[in-house]
């Protein structure tokens, strides 16, 4: 037996509506469905051999469009396949058995031969059934729900380790979450009040790569903060949801060249996943001018190229030179004080680049036939306590502005290692420092306390602060050692990685921390 119907119905055949299958007078099917029902009524019709064909009532065969097409998987929640005619018994009782065939006999589909109050008493049985089962159902959910309630109140408690996470993070400090590479072209601002092509917004905008929530602010480069008593606006749009989250007025005599950090009181708990940077001046005598950073792989944050404000005669793939900073969702950073605003904590920490990390060397000198040093991607060094002496390697850090605080991870890698108290130490010193000195401690800037390994896969925080901020590139030591002298035990694997540098807030930026305009939040649909 093969079953068919037009591909135009297959939504129809396989929703959740109730449906009924006569067979029969189509005639007679019609007029018995033309009163107002929610059960969708079907014909179905010998058209040639073993072949059926399956209409909506009223519909005719012969009308068709697209050709009909074989089911392998039957129609959903039919409740009943029904004829008036008892000679037509045997074809139901056929497309019963293909029914259970093809869709499974744990439900078997209902036979009704007889006349209509046949088959709404069959109707009414199953409905009946019907709302028995949901009346069980609602009454088990509800049970499960109280338990569900009686559980999260009496018996489960937030684990003290998640409550001090989570206070830890309230209290943290900003987080650099995407920084651009270093600057290599410059762009204009466009001026607002300027003339420029009809149906074209004079406005530079860039995409940013990053979602609304925990976004913090945004950083600009300023190659020339432009002349005159003009002003700066940025604005940053929410796309998908065609809000404006924050808006920022800066007058040009407050600008200067180098980083101008634009921030939000606390960082947003918006859901968008699409968020737009857009800039345009207003007034002066000559706009500010932005740096442009190539994009690398990420062609998608590349200047419109129907952009007025595109860079003429530059990479195609040039997007603005900015960093994007984040923190926990709802966390206020800025505290007022008086009429001004400042920002909460002493800096803000930035991951250290996997590339500066990845030059690291070898100052003390090892031989074996395993290894014992060496950079592991992304960001992670290993390096073998010596026999004797500690191990020692040395990270080459650029001048940082500000540099107040660097830290690190170190643990053993490898879960087979028995051995304990296994050392590790940071030392930060200026450049040119050996390592006999940073271990001894004399010409130092920060150092640690030998910190003890005794965990496989468990790792330390070394945190060394200087005692005032620096500009100067630095050199940071990295030293193991063996709880005392002698073999080197198997499976001593220690890894340094999540290198972390924190700069000192008033070094951090060139210029100071700029608010949102009052009422920054305003719907694009109205304005």
């Amino acid at each position: 037996m093969i079953l068919q119907a037009s591909s135009s119905s297959f939504p129809a055949l396989y929703s959740a509506e109730p449906k009924i299958i006569s067979m029969g007078s189509l005639e007679a099917s019609a007029s018995t469905a033309a009163a107002p029902t929610a059960v969708r009524w079907y014909g179905c019709e010998l058209v040639e051999g073993d072949r059926y064909l399956l209409t909506e009532c009223g519909e005719s065969a012969h009308s068709l469009s697209p050709p009909p097409c074989p089911l392998e998987v039957p129609p959903t929640n039919v409740w009943a396949l029904w004829t008036p005619d008892p000679a037509r018994e045997q074809s139901l009782l056929a497309l019963q058995a293909w029914w259970a065939r093809a869709g499974g006999s744990e439900t078997p589909i209902p036979v009704v031969v007889g006349s209509r109050a046949d088959l709404d008493a069959a109707l009414l049985e199953r409905s009946l059934r019907e709302t028995y089962r949901l009346q069980q159902s609602n009454q088990q959910l509800m049970r499960d729900l109280a338990a569900l309630r009686e559980s999260w109140t009496h018996h489960v408690r937030i684990p003290p380790e998640v409550e001090e996470l989570i206070s830890t993070l309230r209290i943290g400090r900003p987080h650099l979450i995407f920084n651009s590479p270093l600057p290599s072209h410059e762009v204009d601002v466009p001026d607002a009040a300027r003339p420029g092509v009809p149906g074209v917004e004079q406005c530079l905008t860039q995409r940013l790569p990053c979602s609304a929530r925990g976004w913090l602010g945004v950083d600009l480069h300023i190659a020339d903060p432009g002349r005159g008593a003009g002003v700066l606006y940025a604005q940053v749009e929410a796309v998908d949801v065609g809000t404006v989250l924050a808006r920022w007025c800066v007058p040009f005599d407050l600008l200067s060249s180098g980083w101008l950090p634009l921030r939000l009181p606390s960082a947003s708990s918006q859901t968008s996943r699409s968020l737009t940077l857009k800039l345009w001046a207003d007034g002066g005598e000559a706009p500010p001018r932005l740096s442009t950073s190539p994009t690398g792989l990420l062609h998608e944050y590349r200047f419109d190229p129907q952009s007025p404000a595109r860079p003429a005669g530059h990479d195609a793939f040039e997007m603005l030179a900015l960093q994007l900073w984040g923190g926990l969702p709802g966390v206020r950073y800025f505290a007022a004080k008086g009429d001004d605003e400042i920002l909460r904590g002493s800096g803000t920490v930035v991951p250290i680049p996997a590339p500066v990390v990845a030059k690291v060397a070898l100052t003390r000198e090892q031989t074996a036939t395993y290894p014992v040093f060496g950079y592991m991607d992304p960001g992670k060094v290993l390096l073998r306590p010596l026999k004797t002496t500690a191990s020692a390697a040395v990270i080459c850090l650029p001048a940082t502005s500000g540099l107040i605080e660097v830290s690190c991870e170190a643990m053993i890698d490898d879960k087979r290692c028995r051995t304990r108290r296994l050392g590790a130490r940071l030392v930060v010193t200026p450049r040119g420092i050996g390592p006999d000195e940073a271990e001894a401690g004399r010409n130092v800037l920060a150092a640690t306390e030998w910190v003890e390994l005794n965990e496989p896969l468990v790792p330390s925080r070394l945190l060394a602060r200087l005692p005032a901020a620096q500009n100067i590139p630095v050199d940071l030591h990295l030293f193991t050692r063996l709880p005392e002298p002698g073999p080197i035990p198997p499976h001593a694997r220690v890894v340094f990685g999540r290198f972390e540098a924190e700069s000192h807030a008033e070094t951090t930026w060139d210029m100071a921390a700029v608010l949102p305009v009052a009422g920054g939040r305003t719907d694009l649909r109205s304005a």
